[in-house]
């Protein structure tokens, strides 16, 4: 098990064409391949930045981000012909739900401004429908449009021109459901919670919520088959083998989907959520279960026909478990977004686990040699500036922990306007420190020539984020931090 690090928060995806190698994008941190354990950057680019991949009519488009134009294209650049509402809404590819020739989205400002329509698109004929209505937790299922109307209050069916076919009331008043599920002619979905709050908790706003309902609706007619009142609400579930798996708080509990009967339930010996926005979830694959904690900071691991616990996985002081993000098939490893707050940027790492290998001990990938200290202006004995010393063979290493390493430390010690702390660490800019960060590099086997030409975009890239992020040097408050990186040979 390990736990890799990237500048911005990263989640794991694949190419529609191959689920070998993996990717990792992680926003303006950079686009990454995973390949037998080792972080590799797509490119290292300081003016393009890589996103989701599409299939569209059985071709290879890719998002990228210039400067502010967003653009779509193949790898021969093929430019995504699409209306410009399509391109706003197109959903990215999920290798579990396949190529989509028609999708739902929530339109916003559409037809009028400042109004929701929910749409459906079809891409061979390029053309849509459209209903304005708020709809939560819309979905596709065989043509049928389903979701929640939060402004009506009752769930619906519609046909492919968003005509109402059908419509189910609860008896109490709710603006929210769970996304619907399809298992042998039933609509399954969770209407709720019915009340919900706000708390001040530290200081801090936290979400508080319970009861609700869940339904099993004929889909013929919208008339209801069954139902379960959940009094701790539902955090997440998910349909697998026939069975219904909610989380509600610490618990799983086991769902008949033919009758809503409980069929057993598993007691995970978790806390109760201080916000449950970020509650637990789970996610099965064929034997196992996985639970995630985010208070806990645990991944709980359940064998799916004896329920029994395999393994409890505690993540390191100050990591927690936002959720499970991908399965890969081919290897069979899971990966889990994690959240941890003990740097200032870096703060979204993945989480690889392989099922295979349980009894593993979670372990940091390795990370360089590396060393930090605030020395001395060579310029002016009376400023300081901030030295960074890595060394290591792998110059997508140095590049990716140099990139963390060197915003950390700007935040820490540059000035900021707005007083920026983080955490607890308070605003306690360096007086003296002159806004210069040196990153020196060696080790590297590759070309000279090469290293200098990627640790020149380094400096690029750093410029635009210090820029965006409002960091300045201490002894001027005009100028700001500024990278100068340099290959020690």
């Amino acid at each position: 098990m390990k736990i890799y690090s990237f500048c911005e928060p990263a989640f794991v995806h694949c190419h529609p064409s191959s689920i070998d190698p993996l990717y990792v994008l992680a926003g303006e941190g950079g686009s990454f391949k995973l390949i037998d354990g080792k972080v590799i950057y797509e490119g290292y680019l300081s003016d393009y930045t890589c996103l989701n991949f599409y299939l569209i009519h059985g071709e290879v488009y890719r998002k990228y981000l210039r400067f502010d134009e967003v653009i779509f294209s193949n790898d021969s650049g093929k430019r995504l012909d699409l209306p410009q509402e399509f391109l706003d809404v197109v959903r990215p590819y999920d290798p579990f739900v396949g190529e989509e020739s028609k999708f739902l989205a929530t339109i916003l400002n559409y037809p009028e401004k400042f109004r929701n329509s929910l749409g459906l698109f079809d891409v061979c004929s390029k053309t849509f429908v459209s209903k304005e209505m708020r709809s939560i937790s819309s979905v596709l299922i065989n043509g049928f449009a389903y979701g929640f109307d939060a402004e009506e209050k009752y769930f619906f069916k519609c046909d492919s021109a968003l005509q109402k076919v059908w419509a189910y009331s609860p008896s109490f008043a709710s603006k929210k459901a769970k996304t619907p599920l399809l298992i042998d002619n039933i609509i399954i979905t969770f209407i709720g919670p019915e009340v919900e709050s706000r708390q001040l908790v530290k200081g801090r706003s936290h979400c508080v919520f319970g009861g609700g309902v869940l339904v099993g609706l004929n889909d013929e007619d919208g008339s209801l088959i069954w139902k379960y009142e959940v009094s701790n609400a539902v955090d997440s579930y998910q349909l697998f083998g026939g069975v219904l798996y909610v989380v509600s708080l610490n618990e799983i509990l086991l769902i008949n989907t033919a009758n809503g009967e409980l069929i057993n339930s598993i007691d995970t010996e978790t806390s109760v959520p201080v916000d449950r926005f970020f509650g637990p979830s789970l996610y099965i694959d064929n034997s196992t279960i996985y639970y995630s904690h985010y208070d806990d900071g645990v991944i709980l691991v359940f064998d799916r026909g004896s329920l029994a616990l395999l393994r409890r996985i505690e993540m390191p002081s100050g990591y927690h478990v936002r959720g499970h993000d991908f399965h890969d098939r081919a290897s069979g490893k899971q990966y889990f977004s994690l959240v941890t707050h003990t740097q200032y940027v870096a703060q979204g790492p993945v989480l690889e686990v392989d099922p295979q290998h349980l009894d593993e001990v979670l372990e940091f990938e390795s990370k360089p040699d590396m060393d930090i200290k605030l020395d001395y202006s060579p310029d002016n004995a009376a400023e300081k500036e901030l030295v960074i010393r890595i060394t290591c063979d792998s110059l997508d290493d140095a590049l990716r922990f140099g990139e963390i390493y060197t915003r950390d430390e700007a935040q820490r010690y540059s000035f900021n306007y707005m007083e920026m702390r983080f955490q607890d660490r308070p605003f306690t800019p360096e007086p003296s420190f002159n806004g210069i960060i040196r990153f020196q590099y060696s080790g590297c086997s590759q070309s000279k020539e090469l290293v200098e030409e990627h640790l020149s975009v380094m400096e690029k890239r750093f410029s635009k984020w210090a820029e965006d992020r409002g960091f300045y040097s201490c002894t001027d408050k005009n100028q700001l931090t500024q990278l100068k990186a340099e290959y020690v040979a």
